[in-house]
């Protein structure tokens, strides 16, 4: 099957975010930067309520409440304009650029404004449908991005790749309420 499309900077966007929504390193980082200050924040109004201090405690309690609570909105954006940012800087050259992707139960082959590459069909991992685009995910941590807008055969194509999927003996996977969080 062959396919043609453009990938824009949302493409890259998702891509990145789902990426670090499933690493365990990130989720760890993550949530611990959610936890330890309110946690701080309490043990410390503790330690001044015994102190006999009753203003200081409290806000050092409202504090952490609100950080429990708001931090992780301030976070999701903050991880959001990292990666534009990055985007913007890294692969500011293969937005909106056209690409032909032709893929087989043997290869896969791709091109890019004047390069082409040919991958071997084994080296996919898995494929993941996620509610905009599709990853078709290789061994060396690599990615094509394929964006469900911009495929008008997207069903036959979705049947090609769960053939090959399975020709692989790999992982379709359907994310379809995946968001970032």
């Amino acid at each position: 099957m062959k396919i043609e499309y453009q990938l824009n900077e949302n493409d890259f966007l998702i891509y990145q975010l789902y990426i670090a929504s499933k690493s365990d390193r990130i989720k760890k980082k993550r949530q611990r930067n959610r936890i330890i200050i309110p946690i701080l924040y309490l043990v410390l109004g503790i330690f001044l309520f015994w102190g006999n201090q009753i203003l200081m405690p409290t806000l050092l309690v409202i504090l952490g409440l609100l950080w429990f609570f708001f931090y992780p909105i301030w976070e999701k954006r903050r991880y959001v304009n990292h990666y534009k940012a990055f985007i913007q800087e890294n692969y500011k050259l293969r937005l909106g650029r056209i690409v032909t992707l032709e893929f087989d139960n043997e290869y896969i082959l791709a091109k890019d404004n004047g390069s082409e590459s040919k991958v071997l069909a084994t080296e996919l991992v898995e494929m993941i449908e996620l509610p905009t685009i599709i990853l078709m995910k290789l061994g060396g941590g690599q990615s094509f991005i394929l964006p469900k807008n911009e495929i008008p055969q997207l069903e036959e194509l979705k049947a090609n790749l769960r053939e090959l999927a399975h020709y692989l003996k790999i992982k379709y996977e359907i994310e379809g309420e995946w968001e970032w969080k």
